[in-house]
């Protein structure tokens, strides 16, 4: 057996399943991001522990897919297609949400476009930068604009955004990805303080790489430690029944703490990690 996923965190234990249920069982749940991969897995392990999920996704009939997958099971699964880089068509998804099936308790922030690319290789790509922050950081903003009011005034609930490790690590060639996820963290750390007297408590999930259809393009992940939807799954399931306000692998909050102190510590690691992917190997 292959020790390094374990020691890195990659292969988190679940909760347990009545832990879970006790969380999710006969409530409303959002999970956005949800016609494959790490939102799929989520959706579906909630579902199957009792929640009512709500799936939504650009993808019309991925979306079905899963929905379908998730009702043979004998879960409750139902759908709404939207492109959460549209700002106004995800506050209009969040507006729909609470008139067709109301506040919902839970709502799991995956959505999200990873993208690897320099500056100098986006400095006349202006469209990097709309996409990537809309999707990442103005979508969501948007949609849980509309929903975590609702839920304030129902009496509580718990929104969970799944980030990632960038926020800890900023690293060469992510600049886009990594400053739309952090300006995602800011902003929840931020409304976490308004909305913890009105019972909804926030938490940030910072994931490291996870080994998705997203990341298959890029040859080198192929041969690094990675985690799998399962294992994403998994920790924002960990989230839900501890409601931390971040959750991430120990390697790094470790290194943010470091970087802190020290914050030109990692450059030569960075540069080689980097270099890496550039090779592939």
């Amino acid at each position: 057996m292959d020790v390094v996923p374990w020691l890195l965190g990659l292969r988190p234990a679940a909760p347990s399943a009545g832990l879970l249920r006790a969380r999710v069982r006969g409530r409303l749940i959002v999970v956005t991001g949800a016609s494959r991969g790490v939102g799929a897995e989520t959706a579906a392990r909630l579902a199957l522990a009792g929640a009512s999920v709500v799936l939504l996704a650009r993808g019309a009939d991925e979306l079905e897919r899963v929905a379908r997958g998730i009702r043979r099971r004998g879960g409750e699964a139902h759908t709404l297609v939207v492109d959460l880089g549209d700002v106004t068509a995800a506050a209009r998804a969040g507006d729909e949400i609470l008139s067709r099936w109301g506040a919902p308790v839970i709502v799991i922030s995956n959505a999200g476009i990873s993208m690897r690319r320099t500056l100098r290789a986006s400095s006349d790509r202006p469209q990097d930068l709309a996409r990537t922050t809309a999707v990442n950081y103005a979508g969501p903003v948007a949609l849980l604009s509309r929903l975590a009011p609702a839920m304030a005034d129902a009496g509580g609930g718990h929104l969970v955004s799944v980030a990632s490790t960038s926020v800890d690590i900023p690293a060469p060639g992510w600049s886009l990805y990594g400053g739309s996820k952090t300006a995602m963290d800011a902003w929840l750390r931020a409304i976490a303080l308004e909305l913890a007297p009105s019972g909804v408590a926030v938490t940030t999930i910072r994931l490291p790489l996870v080994r998705t259809a997203m990341s298959a393009p890029t040859a080198a992940y192929a041969t690094v430690p990675a985690m799998r939807p399962v294992d994403a799954a998994k920790y924002i399931a960990r989230a839900i029944v501890t409601r931390p306000l971040v959750l991430s692998p120990w390697w790094s909050r470790l290194a943010g703490i470091l970087l802190a102190v020290h914050p030109r510590l990692l450059d030569p690691a960075l540069r080689g990690w980097d270099r890496m992917i550039d090779s592939g190997s």
